[in-house]
């Protein structure tokens, strides 16, 4: 395999992983009514955060929009299910480490959250 094939292939993941990222994030932004869907979206989408490494690129930010948005609704935020609200504030924090020093919270909303 040449440098250049090894390099598409990266992109090509970086691409997939992102778009696994936005479509989570999206699909966050319409929560199923059903305590265990959130919550099964909630655990992969933790999971795939802490594969994002700080300072991320572009298209990463631009993936990672959806579920900076999700997030701090009131579906997730007020959610009536405990396990569901513990979810929420671990990926806020996860989009914290990602996107430090320029968090993607207003002070009033990190006062909200937490």
């Amino acid at each position: 395999m040449t440098s250049f094939d090894g390099k598409l292939e990266k992109r090509l993941k970086d691409r997939e992983f992102e778009k696994q990222i936005q479509e989570a994030g999206s699909r966050l932004l319409n929560p199923p009514s059903s305590v265990d869907d959130p919550l099964t979206l909630l655990d992969k989408v933790e999971n795939l955060l802490a594969y994002v490494e700080q300072e991320p690129s572009k298209s990463m930010q631009d993936a990672l929009l959806p579920l900076v948005k999700a997030l701090i609704t009131n579906k997730l935020l007020r959610h009536v299910e405990i396990g569901v609200k513990v979810s929420v504030v671990s990926c806020i924090i996860e989009i914290t480490r990602i996107t430090t020093p320029d968090a993607p919270y207003k002070y009033e909303q990190i006062k909200v959250i937490f």
